[in-house]
């Protein structure tokens, strides 16, 4: 019984909770034992430098090359190096309107001791049962589990999309970050995501035990891209930064009634130049990785929306997470979730969002999100997103 069998078992066992699938993990045959070690020798490449963190993390320094992004079919015979960078670097709209500075605390969450060397990249080390898991949640978390429907019980949304039908370059965004309770089978997040019909790619912030083993707010990236869905670097996403993995504490996060802590992140196409998709952080914006074009079918050329916004997820029985700050949305940054500095990139411009945007809350009694549009002075185009949760979900 290989992998592909057993991973709809486990994926039951997360959704009603009840079963203990970490017993049932460790009575694998030799065949399952010996294809999950097979797996963990692909993950865990050679490392020139370990990292610790004070959390407890473990970063191995790999090689650009060695990385698990080129494991990917369709990047066999790629020509990435650990140099590059976007060609196109997306322009405001009004080069004489400055962007506004908005009242918040940047995280700074690079690796200690400079990060690894010139020509590796950090990679988290794997375990069997981070490996598990990792499947698992990618399961949950992937469109073919369809988001808003009964066959994905449990999750639930509230964004702020757009609907005109026109061609995204990319997204981008200062959200708050938050940490709050969760039980270890429930996640909750904020984010901004591109989609074109089947593809999507999110990047943000996570609560997630299940995916990481902790309760720590973690950074995170989604993928989906063809066949391929999972979260962080473990299908087709290439990591560029030494000092700043893609899946690392963020910490200190905000506190009720401030202060605020905040990361800047974008998702923007490089269309003049490889029209891979780039991950970038911080303003100015940073590099820290891209989607390579080939992975795609649906996004290689562009997307057809964009959103931002919350998301949670509990398992059947279990009382929903809260979203964002954990509390209902009092209009007031220093006590909501919020997207601010909210923008697209069209035609490589950034600019605000069009004025006609889709408010998307499957469930408007725990969560709910509200566009505040442009609101000037320092939060420019914002977006708040949140909710209590605690409603207890039920399959049958």
């Amino acid at each position: 019984m290989g992998f592909k069998v057993i991973l709809p078992y486990l994926l039951v066992c997360y959704l009603l909770f009840y079963c203990k699938w970490i017993e049932g993990y460790k009575k694998l045959s030799k065949e399952e034992e010996l294809e999950f070690e097979e797996q963990l020798k692909r993950l865990n490449k050679p490392s020139v430098k370990t990292i610790k963190t004070k959390y407890g993390e473990i970063y191995d320094c790999v090689d650009f090359y060695e990385q698990l992004a080129f494991d990917h079919p369709l990047l066999k015979n790629h020509s990435f190096h650990p140099e590059m960078w976007s060609t196109s670097i997306p322009q405001r709209v009004s080069q004489e309107k400055k962007v506004p500075k908005l009242d918040f605390e940047p995280v700074n969450i690079v690796l200690e001791g400079g990060g690894c060397p010139v020509g590796t990249v950090p990679i988290r080390r794997t375990t069997k049962d981070d490996l598990i898991r990792a499947k698992v949640y990618s399961e949950i978390h992937a469109s073919k589990i369809n988001p808003l429907v009964d066959d994905k019980p449990g999750t639930h949304y509230a964004v702020i999309r757009t609907i005109q039908n026109i061609n995204y370059d990319g997204v981008g965004a200062v959200l708050n970050v938050w940490n709050i309770p969760v039980a270890p089978s429930q996640y909750t997040s904020g984010r901004i995501k591109v989609t074109n019909g089947a593809e999507s790619l999110e990047a943000g912030w996570t609560v997630n035990p299940g995916l990481y083993g902790d309760n720590q707010t973690h950074l995170y990236i989604y993928t989906n891209a063809g066949q391929s869905h999972c979260f962080n670097a473990q299908c087709g996403y290439v990591h560029l930064s030494q000092e700043l993995p893609v899946d690392v504490v963020i910490n200190p996060t905000s506190s009720y009634g401030g202060p605020t802590y905040g990361i800047t992140l974008a998702i923007v196409k490089d269309v003049t130049g490889t029209n891979n998709w780039i991950l970038q952080w911080n303003d100015p914006p940073v590099n820290l990785g891209f989607w390579p074009a080939e992975i795609f079918t649906d996004l290689r050329i562009t997307a057809a929306q964009v959103e931002w916004g919350g998301e949670t997820f509990s398992p059947p029985d279990v009382p929903g997470p809260g979203m964002g700050s954990g509390h209902a949305i009092k209009l007031d940054t220093l006590y909501d979730a919020f997207c601010a500095v909210a923008h697209i990139v069209v035609n490589n411009t950034i600019m605000n969002p069009p004025d006609d945007l889709q408010d998307i809350d499957d469930n408007p009694h725990l969560y709910s999100a509200v566009n505040k549009g442009d609101v000037g002075d320092d939060v420019h185009y914002l977006i708040l997103y949140g909710g209590l949760g605690g409603q207890t979900e039920n399959l049958h």
